[in-house]
């Protein structure tokens, strides 16, 4: 996929560690790709290593952390932040996005549009009529997502996880299998899709099989889509929207959205724009120092 250049850095030869256990992906590969062309050293750091191995300071840090052994991969991220190096998506902010609960808490109270969730254990009733959507706390590209038709189902899935605690997610049959994800990278929203999940399936992530087209957001969804990020701290992140009969709601903001197809189908450089955008956020920083 050809992808248009971007300028060159006014800095040279910044140390950029990308904190990730799959450097052979797209994502890692394309932000590699583009730390190397805009004249950076990139550092590649798996959270299982020691971190007395790690001989290089880095002076910018972006963190590819998924659900497999979080918390032990946050205390590595949480280890390096005191280096003083600029983190895109700093820990604290990190946890609260990749936990479902804790995102829904948050919007919630700060009155940002949502389906109506609650959390529920093996032993609580359920508050919202059937079906509905059935989520581990973290979990991504569609894995740890149910969609459950009965309490049997329910109590199948308490079974199947292994976990204490789900939540359960309000249901709209008139978006079945579709969302829309917005790319947002500091305070500004580079690129939109609408995903589409494949036949027989509810989940319409493009890791399951689901398709993706550019599209245009709705009056009021960028508002939504920007004052979601703000709330959560996230400079680069991947919010989805549901669009509903209540209107376009926000299921969950990802501070470690994949690349592929987002670029692919919005035809824009989003790796080089998040080094651009973490160029200017490390001057900044050095600046105020």
């Amino acid at each position: 996929m050809k992808i248009p250049l971007a300028p060159r850095p006014v800095m040279l030869n910044l140390k950029i560690l990308l904190l990730s256990r799959k450097f052979e992906i797209y994502s890692s590969h394309r932000l590699v790709e583009e730390i190397v062309s805009r004249e950076h050293t990139p550092v590649l750091w798996d959270p299982e290593w020691p971190l007395a191995r790690l001989k290089i300071q880095p002076d910018i840090i972006i963190p590819r952390i998924s659900s497999f052994q979080f918390p032990e991969a946050v205390a590595v991220l949480k280890a390096l932040e005191t280096t003083g190096a600029t983190t895109l998506n700093p820990s604290q902010y990190y946890s609260v996005a990749r936990n479902k609960w804790q995102t829904y808490q948050a919007l919630h109270a700060n009155q940002i549009a949502t389906p109506e969730t609650f959390l529920v254990s093996r032993s609580t009733k359920r508050e919202l009529p059937l079906p509905f959507i059935v989520k581990q706390l973290e979990s991504s590209k569609g894995d740890g997502v149910f969609l459950a038709n009965s309490d049997e189902e329910v109590s199948e899935i308490f079974q199947k996880t292994g976990d204490r605690e789900l939540i359960v997610q309000e249901f709209f049959s008139e978006a079945f299998g579709t969302d829309v994800r917005a790319f947002v990278i500091g305070d500004q929203i580079h690129a939109v899709m609408k995903r589409t999940a494949r036949p027989g399936e509810f989940r319409s992530n493009l890791a399951l099989g689901g398709t993706a087209e550019a599209c245009e957001l709705l009056p009021g969804e960028s508002e939504l889509i920007l004052k979601t990020t703000r709330l959560l701290g996230l400079q680069v992140s991947g919010v989805d929207l549901l669009r509903t009969r209540k209107g376009s709601l926000v299921l969950e903001a990802n501070p470690c959205p994949g690349l592929e197809g987002i670029e692919k189908y919005s035809k824009k450089n989003l790796a080089s724009s998040i080094i651009q955008y973490a160029e200017a956020l490390h001057g900044r920083h050095q600046t105020s120092r």
